[in-house]
């Protein structure tokens, strides 16, 4: 069984966030385990507060896993402090971790609510794209990113290839935020373009579902698949779970199994 380890932030709706990630991990065969950067009190339509952990305390997290645990591939989602991505960088070299590094830039919540601490852009740049295999923002992310609007499968692909060549690492922007009748991601990676397309699920929340392909991309990435066959199988697996989605209120999330 493959070991992925998720740095992320908890979130209490269990729909995004290191709750999200266990579960299509868990879905997928593998075994996770947990640094949390941040408590989220939140739900689908709001973030109410978060609380920041001490970095002492990431800190002993990392040690407690990596002291016992393989680690296959790791999954990075939300930091929010901006010293985080150096002190990362610096303790995944320190327990020289040789492993596929997924990085979900996590800037901002579906509403808009900010999720990092101003500047985080360009500390991700610097600390830990140069490690990622790859790089995984949507579309909001991906503007902030480059500084670009994205208003089309063919600007999601113009603006892919940017930040590639710009960091020296793969890019996948997840394009379910495009109102439109499929859902659109492209990969860019060593020079090549990849879309990935399928119909749009009505009434699919999309809460946590960037968060878990980025997990589900992370996962076979450990099995020792290709990028581009990795995010493949990661994008039809989460199909499966959408289509699958349980609704507890007005909000449909991805079942537990």
């Amino acid at each position: 069984m493959n070991g992925i380890l998720i740095i992320g932030g908890s979130d209490c709706s269990c729909g995004a966030g290191i709750q999200g990630d266990l579960k299509i991990i868990t879905c997928l065969g593998a075994y996770a385990t947990t640094v949390i950067t941040c408590v989220v009190a939140e739900h689908p339509g709001r973030v109410e507060s978060l609380y920041h952990l001490p970095s002492s305390i990431i800190e002993s997290q990392f040690h407690s896993i990596l002291d016992f645990f393989p680690i296959d591939a790791i999954k990075i989602g939300m930091l929010y402090k901006k010293e985080l991505p150096q002190k990362i960088v610096e303790l995944i070299r320190k327990f020289k971790i040789n492993a596929p590094i997924v990085v979900d830039p996590v800037l901002a919540a579906g509403n808009g609510d900010s999720l990092a601490e101003p500047g985080m852009e360009e500390e991700l740049a610097r600390n830990l794209f140069p490690l990622a295999t790859v790089v995984t923002p949507n579309i909001e992310e991906a503007e902030l990113l480059s500084g670009l609007r994205i208003e089309s499968p063919e600007d999601m692909l113009r603006v892919a290839q940017d930040l590639s060549e710009q960091y020296s690492t793969s890019f996948l922007i997840k394009g379910g935020h495009l109102q439109d009748k499929t859902t659109i991601d492209v990969l860019y990676h060593k020079g090549i373009a990849h879309k990935f397309e399928l119909p749009r699920i009505l009434h699919a929340n999309p809460h946590g579902t960037g968060c878990s392909l980025a997990s589900a991309t992370a996962v076979f990435l450990a099995q020792g698949l290709d990028l581009p066959k990795a995010v493949e199988k990661a994008k039809a697996k989460l199909y499966e779970k959408i289509k699958s989605q349980l609704q507890i209120g007005p909000f449909y999330f991805l079942p537990p199994t």
